[in-house]
């Protein structure tokens, strides 16, 4: 018998590899495990975070990179915590929307609404693109 969590979607992927690809990617991060958010990306991966002088924010291009943008956000903000609520996947497109919640160096909290778009290759993010709504 086939159940839900069995049924193949496009490309060959299960929910069941949906259910782990968001098991995890929620794990490392709420556990400040560097090496493992890393090993979900692809060595060629850009990642855009929320916050920046850019419009696009902070840009970090390549694992080395992104690793030391992360690693900045978890020493400044070190009770970074996401609070996800919804959650959509396909081979090529991953959504991820929450609210995030911490303190800031100044010791001013915030509880903000948050959206990242995971543009994904085999499995793996290629491109991390963090929204969020001004939390002052």
């Amino acid at each position: 018998m086939t159940t839900m969590n069995d049924r193949k979607l496009e490309e060959g992927m299960t929910e069941t590899d949906q259910d782990a690809f968001f098991r995890k990617f929620e794990e490392v991060w709420d556990n400040y495990d560097l090496e493992g958010i890393l090993e979900q990306f692809c060595d060629d991966a850009v990642y855009e975070a929320s916050i920046g002088p850019e419009t696009w924010g902070y840009r970090a291009v390549g694992k080395e990179a992104i690793g030391l943008l992360i690693k900045d956000v978890f020493e400044r903000i070190p009770d970074l915590r996401f609070h996800d609520e919804f959650k959509f996947y396909s081979p090529e497109l991953a959504v991820v929307e929450g609210r995030q919640t911490g303190t800031l160096s100044d010791g001013q909290t915030f509880n903000t609404s948050c959206v990242d778009i995971l543009v994904m290759r085999d499995g793996k993010i290629a491109a991390k693109r963090a929204y969020r709504k001004d939390h002052q």
